[in-house]
This record gives C-alpha cells, structure tokens and sequence, in this order.
C-alpha cells in the first residue's frame, strides 16, 4: 500500500497496461515530441525574422518588432515501438525544422520588406519601419498557426476554432496596441487600407508553406512513418470506438474474450481506501449484473469491502 501511495501512478490488474502503454503512451510520446518541435520551430521563425533585419542595420541593435483512434494502437502495439526507436524526436527531425524556421524566416523579411519597398499608405506616404515589421508579423502569425494544422494527425472543429482564435487575437490585440503606443500608432489602420496588407497575408503565408507542404507530401507517399501507413489502410473505416464498433468487435470473440470484452467496457468507480488508479473493488459484480454479464465477486472484494465497513461508535460513560 505505502508503494503504491508513493507511487505516480499504480493499476490493479494487468490487462490495464493495454491501454496505459499501447494507447497513452503512445499518444504521450507523439504529443511531447510534437509540441517540444512546434515550439522550436515557432521560435526560431520568429527570432531569425529579426536575425535578417540586423544585416540590412549594419547591426546597429535597430528593433524589428516592436517589444511586447486507442483501438487501432492496440490492434496494431508494433507502433509502439516508434517512440522505442526515438522516430518523431531524433536529430534528423530537429534539423528539419530548423530548417523550415530558417527558410520561412527569410520568406517573411525579403519577400515583405521588398514587396513593401515602393508600397505606399492611402495618404502617399512610403511605408515605415513599423508598417513593415507589423505587416511581417502578421504573416509569420499566420503561417506558424496553419503550420499548427498542417501537424496534427486529425483534425477537429476545437482545432479551427483555437487557430483561427489565436489568428483573430492578434488582430484584436495590435488594433488596441496601435491605438495606445505612440511609435506604432494607428498602424494597422493604416495597413489595412492598403491592397498591400492584404496580398501580403494571403501569399506570403503560402510561399512560406510550399515546402513544408511539398515535403509532407513527399514524406507521406514515399517515406511514410507506420502510423501513417495505418492510417491509410483504416481511412474509410468509421472510427471503430463508436457504439457500433465496439459492437463489431466484440461480434467477433469467443464467448470468454466476449465476457473479458464486457468487462472491460464497465464503468469504473475509483476507492478511496487503495490507491490504485484503476481499482474497483466490488464494483465490477455489480455493473456486469446489470448487464447480464456474470461475474462473480472476487473473495479480496468481500474481505476489503468488510474492512472498510465503520466500527459502530460506543456509547459514551458520563
């Protein structure tokens, strides 16, 4: 019990490793090394924009930017070893998109700073340094969002929500700060006056992202990882953790598996006395009885169940 208590985590019966290490395991290692990448990547993109400004300052220390599916991973465990191999977090990946951050880095100053060089506002004044580096920003905004899309293995209407939100937050939040900072003022209004802004954040974007398109492509069709492959040969399956999926499964068992499968599938109720994490002692009876399902109660349910019962309180002696 006390190594249980110390324990981050403890199960109460093996058939729970199933899912702990073939499914969120898995899913753990993926979402790590994908969000440990995407921050390099943002940040160097980021970063390195201002790196190309220096050159064209002589160095001067000039600011650019104004400061401010569980079930096919456990049909399928040899995807496990994925993570074994170290796949999604070796040095051939970092490299990757380091190099992805340097290119687009340079697509967001060149191709804006010089599309922007003749560019002029609705009043026919030449842009400024900070209608430059705004309108910069905005694309590299936008482009480290979509890259965000372009990564995950599936997506959902959360996922265009919360990009197109972060998208719509910096407009909201450079049209407050343009009103409150003098150097910078009024300068989206001014930007968005113009057909610059606008070609700017639709092409720049897509230029930035040709490669890393382009690759994906190339990555998916001939080099494929083995969850991709998965992927594709369960496409048209409907998502097999539906009703009717597991329906399906358990279609296709021998009637012991079928009674493994039902149980397996009971709602859990967690004890407060133990300390597992996936413990439900005597709990497991009772919901198989509710769904016709035998399942006789083990003899340490009973003796813990009797172990926990309160004492009856004695009356006190004046």
């Amino acid at each position: 019990m006390q190594a249980v208590m110390a324990s981050d985590f403890a199960i109460a019966q093996f058939r729970f490793l199933t899912d702990l290490l073939l499914v969120h395991g898995r899913w753990s290692y993926l979402r790590i090394c994908k969000v440990i990448t995407y921050f390099f990547y943002k940040n160097l993109t980021f970063t390195l924009t201002q790196f190309w400004f220096t050159f064209q300052t002589g160095f001067s220390g000039q600011r650019f930017y104004e400061d401010v599916s569980a079930s096919l991973s456990k049909k399928y465990p040899e995807l496990y070893k994925e993570g074994i191999r170290n796949v999604f977090f070796k040095w051939r990946v970092v490299i990757t998109w380091a190099w992805s951050s340097v290119y687009q880095s340079l697509v967001f100053y060149h191709f804006v700073t010089i599309s922007s060089a003749g560019g002029k506002n609705s009043s026919g004044k030449i842009f400024g340094l900070w209608d430059i580096s705004t309108m910069a920003f905005t694309c590299v905004v936008i482009t480290v969002n979509l890259r965000l899309l372009m990564m995950c293995n599936s997506i959902t209407r959360w996922h265009y929500i919360s990009v197109g939100g972060s998208i719509l937050a910096w407009f909201l939040f450079i049209f407050v700060y343009s009103l409150l900072r003098e150097n910078v003022f009024f300068v989206i209004f001014v930007l968005m006056s113009t057909i610059y802004f606008y070609l700017s954040a639709l092409l720049v974007p897509v230029v930035a992202l040709l490669g890393d398109f382009i690759y994906q492509g190339i990555q998916r069709c001939f080099f494929p990882y083995d969850y991709q492959i998965i992927q594709e040969i369960h496409r048209h399956e409907p998502d097999d953790n539906t009703r009717a999926g597991l329906l399906e499964v358990g279609s296709q068992l021998t009637p012991q598996e079928e009674r493994s499968y039902a149980l397996s599938q009971l709602p859990r109720e967690l004890s407060k006395h133990t300390g597992f994490a996936f413990d439900s002692p005597g709990y497991e009876s009772f919901f198989a009885a509710q769904l016709g399902v035998y399942a006789p109660q083990k003899a340490w349910d009973v003796a813990r169940r009797a172990s926990m019962k309160s004492k009856p309180k004695t009356p006190k002696r004046n």
